[in-house]
C-alpha cells in the first residue's frame, strides 16, 4: 500500500482477573471510533476492522476453559504537517486464554462475566505515501527522492510522536477500564529528600 512503512514500539496489557469482555470490547470499538480510526477499506463503522475472531472451547488442561483470539486492523489520516502523505496504522491482538464464564454482583444486579488471562498487543505504525501522480508525472517524478528526503524527513518524527501518543492513549483507556495502574512517574521534592535535622 505505502512506500515505506515504519514500525513503532508495540505496547502491552496483561490482565488476570474478572472482567466484562463484551464491556471492553464496545469501550475500545467507541474510542477507536470517536477519535478518527476506520478499517482496513476506510470505512467509519468499522465493517472490516475486525479480520480474525477464533474461539477455541476445551483445553489439555480443563475441557470447560475457552480461549479467544480477535485481531483488529486500524489506519488513520492524520490532519496536519502534510499529514496525505502518512498513513497511520494500529494493529490491536486481543489474546485470551483460560477463560471461565462467572457471575458478579455489581450495584444490585448479577453481571455475566469472564475469568482468566487477557493480553492484548497494540502495535502502531506508519506509512509514507506518495500517490501514483508523482510516479507518472513527467517532472515530479525526478523530485520525488528529494522531497522525501528533505519535506518529508522534517515532519516525520512528529508524525512518530503523535502516533505513539495515540497508541498511549488507547492503552491508557483500557487500563483504565480494567482498573489497572497507568505509569506516572514519582516526583521527589529535592529538600525532602537531602533534610538536615
Amino acid at each position: 500500500m505505502g512506500d515505506s512503512r515504519i514500525t513503532l514500539p508495540d505496547l502491552e496489557i496483561i490482565y488476570r482477573d474478572v472482567w466484562v469482555m463484551q464491556y471492553l470490547y464496545r469501550v475500545t470499538h467507541y474510542w477507536l471510533m470517536e477519535n478518527g480510526w476506520k478499517d482496513a477499506k476506510g470505512n467509519v463503522d468499522h465493517e472490516n476492522m475486525e479480520i480474525l475472531y477464533l474461539e477455541r472451547r476445551g483445553t489439555t488442561f480443563s475441557p470447560q476453559h475457552r480461549e479467544l483470539r480477535i485481531w483488529w486492523r486500524l489506519r488513520k489520516q492524520p490532519l496536519f504537517l502534510g499529514g496525505n502523505y502518512y498513513m497511520y496504522h494500529m494493529d490491536i491482538d486481543f489474546n485470551v486464554i483460560q477463560i471461565t464464564d462467572v457471575e458478579i454482583m455489581r450495584e444490585g444486579q448479577k453481571i455475566k462475566a469472564q475469568h482468566g488471562e487477557l493480553r492484548i498487543m497494540i502495535k502502531p505504525y506508519l506509512e509514507t505515501e506518495l500517490s501514483g501522480a508523482w510516479k507518472d508525472h513527467p517532472i515530479l517524478k525526478y523530485v520525488e527522492q528529494y522531497f522525501k528526503a528533505r519535506i518529508l524527513k522534517r515532519t516525520l518524527e512528529d508524525h512518530k510522536k503523535e502516533l505513539y501518543r495515540e497508541a498511549y492513549r488507547l492503552q491508557g483507556m483500557m487500563k483504565k477500564y480494567l482498573e489497572l495502574k497507568t505509569f506516572l512517574p514519582e516526583v521527589e521534592m529535592f529538600h525532602q529528600k537531602f533534610e538536615y535535622i
